[in-house]
């Protein structure tokens, strides 16, 4: 079975996915002189550049199907630390980019789709949703009020 994610493993369980970023993450740590990378700085200079490009091309691929995968792994987790870094460095970016997002939601899971749906509500971005999405958006900002 696998491990869960949390804060503290989530740099090495996004290696062990996606073992095409060891080369963009091992050239990250020598560039930071061998002090290892934030949560974030991963996540955000390492996965969601891969993942910009192949969703660019305009299909699902493996590697984005293995993206949706570990974002629904991380959702699931609880770990409110891990969550956080997909909702800043991955979230907040496909709400601003929603031909990215369009692509890529019909195969995100349940947990995944309510994290990006309630990231919408918070953020004013419901309208960069996926008509899908909309609902769930909704029913997130009135559980805020």
């Amino acid at each position: 079975m696998t491990e869960p994610v949390n804060d503290q493993n989530l740099v090495e369980q996004l290696r062990a996915t996606f073992p095409e970023l060891e080369k963009s993450y091992t050239d990250r740590v020598e560039n930071a002189r061998g002090e290892l990378p934030s949560n974030y700085e991963v996540v955000g200079l390492v996965l969601k550049p891969q993942l910009r490009k192949e969703l660019e091309a305009g299909s699902i691929s493996d590697f984005v199907q293995r993206c949706a995968a570990f974002m629904e792994r991380v959702c699931l987790s609880g770990n409110v630390e891990a969550i956080n870094v997909i909702w800043i460095k991955i979230f907040e970016w496909l709400i601003h980019e929603p031909k990215f997002l369009k692509i890529l939601w019909p195969i995100l899971g349940q947990a995944t789709k309510a994290g990006i749906e309630d990231a919408a509500a918070r953020w004013g971005k419901i309208t960069s949703l996926p008509i899908s999405g909309l609902l769930g958006a909704l029913r997130s900002s009135l559980r805020r009020q």
